[in-house]
């Protein structure tokens, strides 16, 4: 029913409910059985063990349980311990991360208001809130949250803040009289009260109309449940890898294994061997590698007052193109500031952004600074902003705290920083603000006469004055074409316009509305939403980053389209592609996936617009963030694939969000997808080298039994280096440091590989390297011998083992980058080039380095180790054979780097020619 545009006697006829006496009892409980109960209905939460199920529906999971399975029955019980550790870890954090999902239900509940106060019987009467039922008559008044949706049958000046659901800056007035379209979006049913919203003045009557999930407010909640928390990027590339590589794996395994028993070798062996290369393989590292890497970075960001509830966000922040923001508090200060004055032919600019004790006012004209008494139009102008208010304003630190109308404050801030003082003037509100006339005015005396001051809606103030006053003082005829010029003026640059007037009497006795007549025109003060000085760059460092930024706002089109050009959301003489909530409703969901990527701002939207818009955008193959404070962000914050709440926003939206910035900036925001990035990049560092080592174990096996050699590792040599290289090199690779500037390039693509080509070129190059030189070293200690003594044998796998675990802890350094040398700043383009990844730079993976060195050294000369690892002491010429082979990984790779960077360096050169 679209209550808003019928009159309010059909809306209490349809309730059957009396005016005067509201409901009885019966009815009351006719209503709560017909209408149901105002009270919200959370979807029934998941059981904990239904979660704690849900974190093993992981093939990666899946395959580390099946082989610390084989491995407790075949081989070496501390292996399989360390693998049901890493589950075990997995699985307690998962768990704990989704039993949060509930919470956003759970703060809407707690925002709903305690008590109500409605009439029934005749009496006014203070309820619970959920208690309320449809055609109950609830009574308005300052302070009160609304408890419930309601068609307004009586209103007295009442102003409501309905600035959670609809994004509006200012306070919206309601009329209970007024005509209201029935296609008007939320924002502008006036003839509405909507449940959450507050009473910020007045008093008012309103007949319900709507209960608990029925309203705007419980709509909301409908659609926070309904939500879909999309996995990142990341989790979804890493449940793909995960069954791919098992599948390789398996399929690889099973032929070395057939072809190393048909070549004559044990099957038990064989079977240990294959068990040990499936251990050695399978990354068991990667889960808490990816888990380590983003709780790395969920640590950063918090020094940086973002907080991160849900670590794929880290990641998932990193490959964000489109952030979709809100405009009020996000990227406006959400406190209403005089930008500037336009009195007589003048323009005055006013500096110092919110509620900032710093500020001037400046002559367009002359740039200097002025005080109050510059000139007739400035000094009446100021007496009407300090001192035709109901509101006031303290001093607190360098800060003005306001108590009353924020458009008022802003009037009175405006005429402190023209060095006014209105302590010493005595002030008769005689005029109030009334809806119907749209103005307010003061008498006040002022050097000995009497003033009547007269501020408000231009239409209603202008129709009311005889002259305009010059800045000489002097009087001219009012000139309503100029006049219409500069409104027009003014409403396109997005300011709230007020109109100031005033007049001399000889009296000072109480005026009346009727006494405002001839009055003399002084100027117009534009008013807006404070811009937020930080967002201009954010937003520019966005745009260089690839990134698209739209605003989405609940205000009117013209104040978010000049919003947007002053923040740079669009490049300058552009104008911004904007659309209303009235289009969208008009428009279909493929007409929507169609235009969703070109436009810049929605303005005058509802709720179910913003999921709208982030659900066709996600459908577009974007990685979409979503920024907001506000109940009405909620939804779309949960659907988002990263959710970013502002800490002074309600419980709501940061109980939805994903990421919380404690310092409500949307400059963190780009700080945040800076570290996103870089973590992305540390992650696939560290699949690069799992990947290239364990492709350089399974192609030295491989090769191996292809060749006819024997193993040249037994399968607990194998475990061993898997343990001492993936087992502690791959997690310092997690505190590696930006390289370069990664805001400097676009996203990574929703669909790019999570391994590229030039990752699977560098895996194929390190494995080749790794297993020819491990297989060359032990050919020649086999003496070329394909059926070698126990003795040479032995020593023949030390110094395989040795070499394999070697070329691997030298192959880390090689994967802190693709690109980067170790040693050699390399050419870029003609002005950037590749800043070298030093060793010093990263001195964690240095000493783990060092650690994973020590270890080697220790399963190969202490007498212990010997027997458990079947190995022999090496020589000090053995040993340097080893050292001087396995380096050349590092050599050939950089040389790899250098071609690399020489080819690129080209490739551009050619492309900007």
């Amino acid at each position: 029913m679209n209550w808003h545009s019928q009159p309010f006697e059909s809306v209490l006829e349809y309730f059957k409910v009396n005016r005067n006496n509201g409901l009885n009892e019966e009815q009351v409980k006719q209503h709560r059985q017909r209408y149901g109960e105002n009270r919200l209905i959370a979807k029934k939460a998941k059981s904990n063990w239904a979660l704690l199920l849900e974190q093993f529906n992981n093939p990666v999971i899946i395959i580390l349980i099946i082989a610390a399975i084989l491995n407790a029955f075949i081989s070496d019980i501390k292996d399989t311990l360390v693998i049901v550790a890493v589950v075990i870890l997995n699985t307690i954090i998962g768990f704990i991360q989704e039993r949060r999902a509930s919470d956003a239900l759970k703060a809407l509940e707690k925002m709903a208001a305690p008590h109500a106060r409605v009439i029934r019987d005749g009496e006014q009467k203070h309820i619970p809130t959920q208690e309320v039922v449809c055609g109950d008559l609830l009574v308005l008044e300052s302070g009160v949250r609304v408890p419930a949706d309601g068609r307004l049958i009586e209103s007295n000046n009442l102003l409501v803040d309905e600035s959670m659901l609809t994004g509006e800056s200012f306070a919206i007035e309601k009329r209970h009289d007024a005509y209201v379209p029935e296609n008007a979006p939320l924002g502008d049913r006036v003839t509405m009260v909507y449940s959450g919203s507050i009473v910020q003045k007045g008093r008012g009557i309103a007949v319900v109309t709507a209960v608990g999930q029925q309203t705007e407010f419980g709509k909301i909640a409908q659609k926070v449940s309904e939500a879909e928390e999309s996995q990142s990027p990341l989790q979804v590339q890493i449940a793909k890898f995960g069954k791919g590589l098992s599948l390789a794996i398996l399929i690889v395994i099973a032929i070395i294994f057939i072809i190393g028993y048909l070549r004559g070798n044990e099957f038990v062996l064989m079977f240990l061997t294959s068990v040990g290369l499936a251990v050695s393989a399978i990354p068991e590292g990667l889960p808490v590698a990816v888990t380590i890497t983003l709780s790395i970075g969920l640590s950063q960001m918090a020094v940086h007052k973002a907080i991160v509830k849900k670590l794929a966000a880290v990641e998932t922040l990193g490959s964000t193109n489109i952030i979709c923001t809100d405009k009020t508090g996000t990227l406006t200060k959400n406190e209403m500031t005089v930008t500037k004055f336009v009195l007589g032919d003048d323009i005055y600019h006013v500096t110092g952004a919110g509620y900032g004790v710093k500020g001037f006012v400046i002559d367009q004209k002359t740039n200097k600074v002025i005080d109050f008494n510059y000139n007739e139009t400035v000094k009446i102008a100021t007496y009407i902003s300090a001192l035709c208010t109901e509101s006031v304003i303290t001093k607190e630190g360098d800060q003005w705290k306001i108590t009353g109308d924020a458009t008022e404050c802003a009037l009175m801030i405006a005429a402190k920083k023209l060095n006014f003082n209105s302590d010493n003037y005595k002030v008769f509100v005689d005029i109030p603000f009334e809806s119907e006339h749209q103005l307010m005015g003061v008498r006040t005396e002022i050097d000995g006469e009497i003033y009547i001051l007269v501020k408000g809606a231009p239409e209603k103030v202008i129709q009311r004055c005889k002259y305009s006053l010059l800045a000489d003082g002097s009087l001219s005829e009012i000139d309503q074409q100029k006049i219409e010029q500069e409104i027009t003026q003014l409403s396109n640059e997005g300011l709230r316009i007020l109109a100031l007037a005033y007049k001399k009497v000889s009296v000072n006795n109480m005026v009346t509305i009727s006494d405002l007549v001839d009055l003399i025109f002084v100027g117009f003060a534009g008013i807006e939403d404070a811009i937020r000085p930080e967002v201009v760059k954010a937003i520019n460092d966005c745009h260089r980053a690839g990134i698209k930024v739209v605003m989405i706002t609940g205000d009117h089109i013209k104040t978010a389209r000049s919003v947007a050009k002053k923040v740079g959301l669009v490049p300058k003489g552009v104008e911004p592609y904007a659309i209303t909530g009235v289009d969208l409703n008009n428009m279909s969901d493929e007409e929507l996936y169609k235009i969703a990527p070109k436009v810049d701002v929605y303005a005058r939207v509802v709720p179910e617009h913003k999921f709208r818009i982030v659900k066709q955008l996600q459908l577009n193959k974007n990685i979409v963030a979503m920024t907001g404070d506000g109940v009405n962000d909620a939804p779309a914050l949960k659907q988002a694939d990263i959710g970013v709440a502002m800490g002074s926003g309600t419980d709501v939206a940061r109980e939805a969000a994903h990421m919380v910035l404690l310092d409500d900036n949307f400059a963190t925001i780009v700080e945040a997808v800076r570290r996103g990035r870089i973590i992305l990049n540390n992650l696939r560092h560290i699949i690069l080298y799992i990947l290239s080592t364990s492709a350089g174990g399974l192609l030295t096996i491989a090769s191996s039994v292809f060749l006819g050699f024997p193993l040249p590792l037994l399968p607990a040599q194998l475990l061993w280096v898997n343990l001492v290289t993936d087992g502690t090199s791959t997690f310092p690779l997690a505190f590696e440091k930006e390289h370069g500037d990664v805001m400097a390039f676009p996203p990574r693509k929703k669909d790019e590989p999570l391994v590229s080509k030039d990752m699977v070129y560098r895996i194929i190059l390190s494995a080749l390297i790794m297993a020819v030189g491990t297989l060359l070293l032990f050919y020649f200690y086999l003496g070329g011998s394909f059926h070698p003594d126990s003795e040479t044998l032995a020593k023949a796998r030390t110094i395989a083992f040795c070499t394999l675990a070697f070329f691997q802890i030298w192959n880390v350094q090689n994967s802190r980058s693709l690109s980067r040398s170790l040693f050699f700043n390399l050419p870029y383009s003609k002005t950037d080039r590749l800043d070298r990844v030093s060793l010093s730079k990263n001195l964690v993976l240095l000493a783990v380095m060092l650690l994973a060195l020590f270890l080697q050294v220790f399963a190969v000369t202490t007498p212990f180790m010997n027997v458990v690892m079947d190995t022999v002491p090496l020589s000090l010429t053995d040993w340097l054979i080893v050292f001087s082979t396995t380096f050349s990984i590092i050599i050939i790779v950089e040389i790899h780097k250098f071609i690399n960077a020489k080819l690129n360096y080209r490739k551009k050169i050619q492309s900007s020619n």
